[in-house]
């Protein structure tokens, strides 16, 4: 709960600074939040880098329409609550899609440096927002998990993907009937992927289905099943959240210890300010300055 005091903090500072003072709505009672932007605002890209700049705005809507593959409800609550993480795949990512088409190896070092050189980047075909994959999800875990921001390169010949979660000052989240209903069904495909991909140890595989657990094992699974189904040669499970955030860093620990040591590496923990910091290192134009603060300034 400190944690999301500071970053309401933060956001209402940041919501401030840009002049900003009508608010957004929530519930039956369409009772007013200070975090919650009004659709007039939402609709301006009041939660994006690019506000105040129409032309860099409508080109990150048309990249997200198109990534998506449907139009993407920009004044909807996920995409206008600052507290919520929906936003940030796409202040974090969407440059970076546009360093992809303009000036591809710095994106290859950016990555290289962010995951400690842990892997090798010649050259990365797609960044995607809100990505499972092509195949439809009956041929995946056949639910709805996706990764909320989606990298895939090539490493010589083989074919590697990042499937990345982003949180901002969100906990877990509650069971779902059928989810809840499949994790504890020794044969459904969460646990026969568990126990073929020999990625977990024995003993920890009931904890998996913790609460705090239970979206990074998913997440990581998807990885996974894609490896198995040669739509990959290689997977990392990237998770993404801000320093302050110790909930989620303690879920990270404990499901890093579910891991065998030699897969271990094949899950990837990014702080806020790691990601800043790397792409201060490797990013130097003027653009990518304006954009590392913005993001220093914002989170």
């Amino acid at each position: 709960m400190a944690w999301k005091k500071e970053a309401l903090a933060k956001q209402l500072k940041f919501k401030e600074s840009l002049g900003i003072v009508k608010s957004g709505t929530f519930g039956k009672d369409n009772k007013p939040y200070l975090n919650i932007l009004h659709p007039d605002n939402a609709k301006n890209g009041a939660n994006f880098y690019c506000y105040n700049n129409p032309i860099e705005w409508q080109t990150l809507k048309e990249w997200a329409n198109k990534d998506k593959g449907k139009k993407v409800d920009f004044t909807g609550l996920g995409l206008s609550n600052m507290l919520r993480s929906e936003h940030i795949p796409f202040n974090f990512f969407y440059p970076l899609e546009k360093l992809r088409n303009n000036n591809p190896e710095f994106l290859n070092s950016f990555l290289e440096k962010l995951l400690d050189n842990n892997i090798k980047v010649d050259k990365i075909t797609r960044i995607k927002i809100e990505f499972t994959s092509n195949l439809h999800k009956s041929k995946l875990l056949d639910d709805n998990t996706s990764f909320d921001a989606y990298i895939e390169y090539l490493d010589g010949n083989k074919k590697c993907g990042l499937g990345i979660e982003v949180k901002y000052t969100e906990k877990s989240y509650p069971y779902g009937i059928t989810e809840k209903k499949r994790m504890l069904d020794k044969d459904s495909e969460y646990n026969r992927i568990t126990r073929d991909s020999k990625f977990y140890n024995v003993e920890s595989i009931s904890k998996l289905r913790e609460k705090k657990l239970k979206q990074l094992w998913r997440n990581h699974l998807l990885g996974i099943k894609l490896v198995e189904l040669k739509e990959l040669d290689q997977f990392h499970s990237v998770y993404i959240y801000p320093q302050g955030n110790t909930y989620q860093k303690e879920a990270c620990d404990k499901y890093l210890d579910c891991l065998v040591d030699n897969k271990k590496q094949s899950f990837v923990l990014v702080t806020f300010e790691k990601f800043i910091s790397v792409a201060s290192d490797v990013l130097s134009s003027e653009e990518h300055k304006e954009w590392i603060a913005y993001l220093k300034k914002r989170y």
